[in-house]
């Protein structure tokens, strides 16, 4: 294994983190760029890395920078070694990756809080996400200290994580196939996605919807194959996601023929996999984005990507009054506390929600969910 780290965290000066600079932003990644490049560095080994800390903005082609210097004007790194690295532009994210992936080489970055929320998921349009790994260090002090920063590489390098998030929760999303296939062969299996709002501000102003019906069908491998070609990097780079309008669409959705609220011995469930909270126009997430000031759609219906996020209390009045049940899947110890204290109080007993990825290889704790609103739906 190669390791490298950008700046030598024995002789890290002390201005390693400026507080302030010209324009607050840097040229980190074209610093991980020419050090992959760099002829000096063997980098053949099974695995390299390259440990990064930065506490500014990243400079790249296409970012959001609103002071563009004279470097930008400057030819983009096109994948091959140079003796004048000052007189190239910034760094594509698609030269980055091609050249990171040539060289095997892992990349980890000690962020500090100011940039950490901003970038976390900066690399997740990545061909291999799993790659690379952000870490958020305990400001400036954290970053100069060597023994900090050894520890946080350490924990994550000797405890990687073996799958993406979206990889976990295709046997869970398997498991709860078969189960309801095996109990009702004809049963209407639904799929829908969703990321984020389609906007410059969270960076992926080329995407095309922030929600989106795929299909119904009650086909197992043709409905697992559709899972698994959902691209899960799809939605923006802010802090939350669309989970809030896809749960309200996906109730309300015209293509989708739900049973009656009262047609009874029909269980209705909607399982959805996140690793954040919600958008909504409510006080939780107010703030961010311009989608914020799209007009209001239909309370607890049917929208679009054009109307601004929905409020909170008015999609869990709509599942509650059309009695959906719901399972939601969500990664990372903070999202799951967010939406767990929502949903204790808008879904009580009408929700199912553990730690992911599930341990129990047997999905009993799910099992037993689904068969209780079963047997609920049966009684009423």
């Amino acid at each position: 294994m190669t390791i490298s780290i950008t700046c030598p965290i024995d002789d890290a000066p002390k201005n390693i983190l400026p507080a302030i600079d010209g324009d607050e932003w840097d040229s980190t990644l074209n610093a991980v760029y020419f050090t992959a490049v760099d002829s000096e560095f063997n980098w053949e080994a099974d695995i390299n890395v390259i440990v990064f800390i930065s506490n500014n903005k990243w400079k790249c082609v296409g970012d959001g920078n609103p002071i563009r210097g004279p470097e930008y004007k400057l030819p983009a790194p096109d994948g091959e070694a140079t003796n004048a690295p000052c007189e190239q532009g910034p760094v594509s994210k698609n030269v980055l990756y091609s050249t990171l992936e040539k060289r095997k080489i892992l990349l980890i970055g000690l962020l500090t809080p100011k940039i950490y929320q901003e970038y976390k998921m900066f690399f997740k349009d990545a061909p291999h996400p799993e790659n690379f790994h952000m870490l958020e260090i305990n400001g400036t002090k954290g970053a100069t200290d060597k023994k900090t920063a050894a520890e946080k590489f350490s924990r994550k390098w000797y405890n990687p994580e073996p799958e993406s998030y979206f990889d976990q929760s295709i046997r869970k999303i398997t498991f709860i196939v078969d189960k309801i296939l095996k109990e009702v062969p004809t049963a209407k299996l639904h799929l829908t996605t969703f990321g984020d709002y389609p906007t410059v501000q969270n960076h992926n102003e080329n995407s095309t919807y922030c929600y989106r019906y795929e299909l119904t069908i009650s086909n197992k491998e043709t409905f697992l194959t559709a899972v698994k070609n959902v691209n899960s990097t799809y939605g923006g780079r802010d802090k939350y996601e669309s989970s809030l309008t896809a749960l309200l669409y996906t109730a309300t959705e015209p293509k989708i023929k739900w049973s009656s609220k009262d047609t009874k011995s029909v269980v209705k469930i909607i399982a959805i996999a996140s690793d954040t909270l919600w958008k909504s126009y409510s006080n939780e997430t107010i703030g961010t984005g311009p989608e914020y000031g799209y007009p209001e759609g239909p309370i607890g219906g049917y929208g679009n990507c054009l109307h601004r996020p929905p409020i909170t209390n008015d999609v869990f009045k709509t599942l509650e009054k059309e009695q959906f049940y719901l399972i939601p899947m969500i990664y990372g110890d903070n999202s799951r506390r967010l939406w767990n204290n929502t949903l204790m109080s808008v879904m009580r007993n009408k929700y199912f929600m553990e730690n992911e990825p599930v341990s129990d290889p047997a999905f009993d704790r799910v099992r037993w969910a689904i068969n209780g609103w079963a047997n609920e739906r049966c009684t009423d």
